[in-house]
């Protein structure tokens, strides 16, 4: 879960912190780094005086020579004791600026996503002891467990959101099934009365030909009617099946495999018709028996597969939806990518809320996404983020799993 938004309070409780490092550290600057995209901005500071750094100042981080595109990229610690007498640093950005001593750290979000860097610089040549590497190891670990306590705040946030879109939607179905039982019957009833007046102008003079035109009219207008009302009526009872099996997932041993071919044999012939590639890939260490809910895993595949159908193609010329599963220290990742539009969103979790839409002048449902993180929290205790939003959509799904003892 990639953490986009954090508290007013929090934000100057780290300037805060990184001031008093700054402060023990006897060094101008101290950072925190926040990638977004392409580019990477700082996002907290020391509030000393000698600081020329702004929060909100940013820059396209690839191929920009800075310290912390090599420990993005590296994921490693990176100490500069003296840009200047370093040829591979001696023409870093930041010289400009004094700052000829580095000592970074990565910090990651929970997903293991990269969240920015922690940093000191320094104007003067500095070798960054033990102690100090230490103390910024430890503000590292510090900065990591409160997105952790962040993140499991927005889930469980998330799944109070969910009790209550829960209850609202089986009252809305509640109220919706009566007048839509109504007006299927009344729409198979006009049907059948254009069909049986068509039947009964079929011995009327010429003169009444305009009479049997409209009678054609009525009847076509009807059986499509007819057909929507079937769809929502299979919508709702779809989404009412939906809500019971919320906690009533049956966990088995199974193979991911047996899941993925069951999924195949639904989905292909249909997605075929409409020119869409299936291409289902899994890792060697998810084909073994797991103990999983296989239906709630169907639940969520099928509402991102029917997601991607009605919105992602629009204008691609080859589509394809691509699923793969890998097992790794006893977690099932899930991914499922397809080759569309994508979604043009600041924050890309804001997808899986209820009734959200990317098509702002189109009335939906906007529930599909919504159930995928529902299923993910509350039935596979485990979470649901965007890893891709452009050139196409990739969601992940991660959730706990264990290996059958006896392996067949």
């Amino acid at each position: 879960m990639n953490t986009n938004t954090l508290s007013d309070e929090l934000v100057v409780q780290w300037n805060e912190l990184l001031t008093r490092v700054a402060e023990l550290l006897e060094v101008p600057v101290a950072l925190i780094m926040k990638l977004n995209g392409a580019q990477l901005g700082v996002f907290n500071k020391s509030l000393n005086s000698e600081n020329p750094y702004e929060i909100g100042d940013s820059e396209c981080w690839e191929q920009s020579g800075l310290y912390c595109e090599t420990v993005i990229k590296t994921q490693c610690e990176l100490r500069v004791p003296n840009a200047c007498k370093d040829p591979k640093w001696d023409h870093n950005p930041d010289i400009k600026l004094g700052m000829i001593a580095y000592l970074g750290l990565p910090i990651k979000n929970v997903d293991d996503s990269v969240f920015g860097t922690v940093c000191v610089l320094d104007v003067k040549e500095n070798s960054f002891d033990g102690k100090t590497r230490a103390m910024l190891s430890s503000l590292k670990h510090l900065f990591e467990l409160q997105l952790r306590m962040l993140a499991e705040q927005k889930e469980q946030d998330h799944k109070e959101a969910f009790k209550e879109q829960t209850l609202m939607t089986m009252g809305l179905a509640h109220e919706l099934n009566t007048p839509l039982g109504v007006s299927v019957t009344s729409a198979s009833m006009l049907v059948e009365s254009a069909s049986r007046l068509l039947q009964a102008l079929d011995d009327v003079p010429e003169t009444m030909n305009e009479v049997r035109k409209q009678a054609d009219c009525i009847g076509q207008a009807a059986a499509i009617l007819s057909r929507n009302l079937y769809q929502i009526d299979d919508k709702i009872d779809r989404l009412k099946q939906s809500i019971v099996q919320c906690h009533n997932g049956v966990s088995t041993i199974c193979r991911i495999t047996d899941v993925f071919n069951s999924l195949a044999e639904v989905w292909t012939p249909s997605l075929a018709e409409q020119g869409i590639k299936l291409e289902i890939e899994t890792d060697p260490s998810a084909d073994i028996l797991l103990h999983l809910k296989p239906a709630s895993l169907v639940e969520a595949l099928n509402h991102l597969i029917t997601n991607a159908v009605e919105h992602a193609f629009d204008g691609v010329e080859l589509p394809i939806i691509k699923i793969s599963a890998k097992v790794k220290h006893q977690e099932l990742k899930l991914r499922v990518t397809d080759n569309g539009a994508g979604v043009s969103l600041a924050h890309p979790e804001d997808i899986f809320a209820p009734f959200y839409s990317t098509k702002t002048q189109v009335a939906g449902s906007g529930l599909g996404l919504a159930h995928v993180k529902r299923i993910a929290l509350n039935d596979l205790s485990g979470t649901v983020y965007v890893s891709r939003y452009q050139n196409g959509l990739g969601v992940v799904l991660r959730f706990p799993v264990s290996s059958s003892i006896s392996q067949l």
